[in-house]
């Protein structure tokens, strides 16, 4: 017998989506140094800190972007896609 964990592919989209959050996209090069200078001058929204990497988020003009801390790393910035 080969049971199923979902009946539809919706629903596992559903779930794929509650459970890793709204799809972002990596931010490179150009894209990244474009955003990076503009969120030095912005006040975050919220700052989370796992013991290992830090996470900082900000909203510009309706847009979220995620900048990840590792020790040792050069941060990168990721934004929430419009789905």
């Amino acid at each position: 017998m080969n049971p199923r964990l979902f009946n539809s592919p919706d629903e596992a989209a559903r779930f794929l989506r509650a459970i890793m959050g709204p799809p972002k996209r990596r931010l490179e090069g150009e894209d990244h140094n474009r955003v990076w200078l503009m969120l030095q001058l912005t006040e975050p929204v919220r700052e989370t800190n796992n013991q290992h990497s830090w996470c900082v988020e900000y909203n510009i003009g309706g847009i979220m972007y995620d900048v990840h801390y590792f020790p040792g790393e050069e941060p990168f910035i990721e934004v929430y896609l419009n789905d």
